[in-house]
């Protein structure tokens, strides 16, 4: 009787086991209704194997705020058989929450499908998924990505399985891939979990080693190499949703899915595929193409499917013809899509493409991916006209296409042929434009005056124009034509600033310049002189007078570690050389400044100048290297190569290509180079060429830089500090620190420093962040709120080798507050309460400025009478104000009579360190009334 019982037991388990378990495979989605509410829709896909009688839907759906629903099977939205023993079934619910943020919404039900390998007792599993979603107005509006492609896929032993699951997000933001564990309920993996090609075992389908299973991060490619053994297999990844927030990425959410592999025993084959290649579309334009799809077995028929972005947009793409029939092979399907504004997005629109054989056997798939890119169209109808002061405006046809935020302008001295081709979006990469402005989408002109210097004399400046697209969809259009404009040269045109010596006390410069061509010689008749200004990094300084020549030549310079800057000022020659007789000055320029950095067997050299004039010229689009072992003089390094900025930059790498030699990391090797550029007017000569200075460096440079010395601030002192609040309103606020140090040029250290890297520290307990690099031995530290701060100095070398830090120093605020003596409680509105001195509402020289509480936070203020009672007490913070005024009464508020008071006031101010922050201040306060 026993064992009778025992086996009805195990019959029955085994009976509701086969009976209760079909579930596949599934996911959650959500898509926000209005961007204005916390209403969701929900929709869960799951796939049942139809060899059960059990219907899906009997779970609980929870919304991860403590609330839930039990489903019923009837009420789905959606069923399809949609493959062999696959049935996709879909529920859609709408929820609102009540609050901001992150929710984890879930799905379990009983149970899964039984036999699945890669897990144990599956059809006594339940099934799990979930979704992450974040809702927070700083995010904006958001849907979580939707999958475009079935989860269960079909496999064969010992052959290459790809699976993509099609995701798409229709906000444009950036998908990430992950794989994960199974799970039957939250937070709790399946059983005895491994992943397939650990269950399955075997070797890759080239036979060279064990199996592998991998997933694309990026695109969500599944590539198990290869399937050693038959049965169902599943797996789950999740899909984290990212976007761009003012230059951070914040996720936004995550979707999990579950899928299963069927792995068969087959002699079939997977059908081919042949895609175009990834393209780039201008909006409104009709893209077509033919897909075609072959298959090796020659009694095999295949069919061909589309799924990604484009086929669920409004207008759709289409796959011609659109049916689940089986065709011949070769077969082509036709995709079209008309797209149009509504569609341009940054990143591009990844189409998957399906072809499915109709065996022998099991029936394989292979996968083909095309990125399709939708562009914005460039602005149209550019024109630039010449405006007074020396300005061009701008102006183009109103953009109308999609959500274009701004129309940007770049410009750029001389002409520039480019024609956009394809994916060439936006501007030119080594094209030599530079951003000058962006304005609202709606406006249709730029002024460009130059930052109100006004442009250049005797340059053609030429424009081109792109539109930017609001994030996340994002985009960024074609650049439109160009169009170009002459200013006249009513001022001297600088075409030279050549470094002829390099050295560090007798280095020496020519500057070479144009008379104004275009000057009313009636109001300013020739001859002229002129006056050469120049600067090293900080303001211009008067170094030299010309007259009847156009060439001054700069001596006793440091070449070697500074970068010269000039201007020249024009006057009549007879006139005395002052502010009321300056009739016009040039644009700066400067030296050519080159600089290296040390790779094995290799020097990569890299230059810049800020002139007037273009050095990125298409007639004359070489720049040219000249190279030396160290020792030699200038005259003595011969050219080696030649670089194309136009396509390169200013960059070149030499690895002894010239002679094919390659570099020795243990010798020094000198350098200049040869720049040539033009002002794009054919009244100024061209090429203009200039030379830099010339910089030693060694391949594979492995010698840092000592770090700098003696570093120390301009005011250095508390006493320094006040001095210059002195005269600064109480309400002051724009600070700056003056850092200065000396180099450390020690033998044992590489003295050839490129730049200093300045770092700072805000609070004691934070870290120290990069804020800025210079030239110099000196940095200002503007736009602060305070003083107060800490920094160190490092010091970098041409080579990219970086000096320990300088020792640490540091800034406080320099604290100050007064009290007066005295006070007359009257209520004649005049001193009739005691505070600080404080710069009053419209009363600008009510106190002198050196009395300004500066810094303040806190202040505890205590009153005695002459027997030692307390006789008031006040503590700024809340509704109190920092300045006390005290009304001459007690604590309850009944007046005090006159005579002579012991203060004494607690002040706590904004500083540093904590034991500089409190501050005892006791006196004597009179009240007369």
């Amino acid at each position: 009787m026993k064992k009778i019982l025992i086996f009805s037991i195990l019959t029955l388990s085994f009976l509701g086991e086969a009976l209760a378990t079909h579930i596949r495979a599934g996911e959650i989605t959500a898509k926000r209704i209005g961007c204005n509410s916390r209403t969701y829709e929900f929709t869960l896909t799951a796939y049942r194997d139809t060899g059960s009688d059990i219907l899906f839907g009997n779970g609980e759906f929870k919304y991860g705020n403590g609330e839930s629903i039990i489903l019923n099977p009837d009420g789905y939205s959606r069923k399809e058989i949609i493959d062999d023993e696959v049935e996709l079934v879909e529920f859609k619910f709408e929820y609102t929450y009540r609050s901001d943020g992150n929710y984890i919404v879930s799905y379990v039900e009983d149970y899964r499908n039984r036999g699945i390998v890669n897990m144990s007792q599956s059809g006594q599993t339940a099934f799990y998924v979930e979704t992450l979603i974040r809702i927070d107005t700083f995010f904006g509006c958001n849907d979580t990505p939707v999958f475009l492609i079935p989860p269960v896929d079909k496999a064969a032993v010992g052959a290459l399985f790809y699976h993509n699951p099609g995701a798409f997000d229709v906000n444009g933001d950036s998908i990430a891939f992950k794989m994960v564990i199974p799970q039957s309920r939250e937070d709790v993996n399946v059983g005895n979990y491994r992943s397939p090609e650990v269950a399955a075992g075997g070797q890759n389908s080239q036979q060279t080693g064990p199996a592998t299973l991998t997933l694309d991060e990026i695109l969500g490619d599944l590539i198990w190499d290869a399937p050693g053994l038959k049965g169902e297999y599943n797996i789950a990844f999740i899909a984290e949703e990212w976007r761009s927030i003012e230059g951070e990425w914040i996720l936004l959410g995550s979707v999990t899915r579950d899928m299963q592999i069927i792995v068969d025993e087959t002699d079939n084959d997977p059908p081919e595929l042949e895609i175009p290649m990834d393209t780039c579309i201008e909006a409104g334009t009709l893209l077509e193409a033919d897909i075609i799809a072959t298959d090796p077995n020659p009694e095999s028929l295949v069919r061909i499917e589309g799924f990604g972005g484009p086929f669920v947009l409004n207008p759709p793409a289409t796959l011609t013809p659109n049916t689940n029939a089986f065709f011949e092979s070769p077969t082509t399907s036709k995709f079209s899509w008309q797209t149009d504004c509504s569609h341009i997005r940054e990143n591009p629109y990844l189409v998957r493409f399906k072809a499915t054989d109709n065996g022998p056997g099991i029936r394989l798939t292979s996968f083909e991916t095309w990125s399709v890119t939708v562009v914005p169209p460039a602005p149209k109808n550019v024109i630039a006209e010449s405006k007074p002061q020396r300005s061009i405006e701008v102006s183009w046809d109103e953009y109308n296409c999609g959500d274009a935020e701004v129309i940007q302008v770049y410009r750029r001295v001389d002409s520039f042929d480019f024609t956009p081709e394809n994916c060439e979006i936006g501007i030119p990469e080594n094209g030599g434009y530079e951003l000058i402005g962006a304005v609202p989408v709606d406006q249709t002109s730029f002024l460009d005056d130059n930052a109100g210097q006004g442009l250049d004399f005797g340059a053609t400046y030429c424009y081109r124009l792109v539109a930017v697209f609001q994030l996340p969809k994002g985009g960024v259009s074609y650049a439109s034509e160009e169009v170009c404009q002459k200013i006249e040269a009513t001022g001297p045109v600088v075409t030279n600033v050549s470094v002829d010596q390099t050295s560090d006390v007798n280095g020496e410069i020519t500057l070479s310049w144009l008379p104004p061509l275009d000057i009313d010689t009636d109001v300013y008749p020739a001859p002229y002189k002129y006056q050469i200004l120049r600067s090293n990094g900080g303001g211009f300084e008067a170094v030299g007078v010309i007259e009847d020549d156009t060439t001054f030549i700069d001596t006793g310079l440091n070449t070697l570690s500074i970068q010269y800057e000039y201007q020249v000022e024009l006057y009549l020659v007879n006139d005395e050389i002052n502010e009321d007789n300056l009739i016009e000055v040039s644009a700066n320029a400067s030296s050519v400044r080159l600089s290296s950095v040390g790779l094995f067997e290799s020097i990569e050299l890299n230059w810049e100048a800020n002139v007037p004039w273009s050095n990125t010229n298409q007639d004359h689009p070489y720049h040219y290297i000249y190279r030396n072992k160290a020792g030699s003089n200038a005259s003595s390094l011969v050219l080696i190569d030649s670089v194309d900025v136009t396509l390169n930059g200013f960059h070149y790498l030499d690895s002894g290509q010239f002679n094919g030699e390659t570099l020795i990391n243990s010798e020094e090797y000198c350098y200049y180079v040869t720049t040539a550029g033009g002002y794009g007017n054919d009244e100024i000569f061209e090429p203009l060429l200039n030379d830099s200075q010339i910089i030693c460096a060694r391949p594979d440079d492995q010698i840092d830089p000592c770090p700098p010395f003696e570093v120390a601030f301009e005011l250095d002192s508390p006493e320094k500090c006040l001095d210059f609040l002195a005269d600064k309103d109480c309400e002051f606020n724009q600070f700056q620190n003056e850092l200065y140090w000396n180099a450390n040029l020690a033998d044992s250290c590489d003295s050839d420093i490129s730049y200093y890297e300045i770092f700072f520290q805000e609070e004691l307990d934070t870290e120290f962040e990069l804020i800025g690099t210079t030239r110099d031995t000196f940095y200002i530290h503007d736009n602060l709120p305070e003083f107060a701060g800490c920094y160190m100095i490092r010091a970098v070398d041409q080579s990219e080798n970086r000096s320990s830090f300088s020792e640490v120093f540091c800034k406080e605020n320099c604290p100050n507050i007064a009290f007066p003596n005295i006070f007359t409680p009257n209520n004649d509105g005049k001193n009739d309460t005691f505070t600080p001195f404080f710069q009053k509402e419209f009363e600008a020289e009510s106190i002198p400025l050196n009395k300004c509480p500066r810094f303040l936070e806190q202040i505890v203020f205590n009153v005695y009478n002459r027997y030692g009672k307390l006789v008031y007490s006040y503590k700024s913070g809340g509704e109190n104000g920092l300045y006390i005024n005290w009304d001459g009464t007690n604590f309850g508020g009944e007046e005090l009579p006159s005579a002579t008071y012991f203060y004494e006031a607690i002040v706590t101010f904004d500083m540093l360190r904590p034991e500089n922050r409190e501050k005892r201040y006791k006196g004597f306060v009179q009240i007369i009334r």
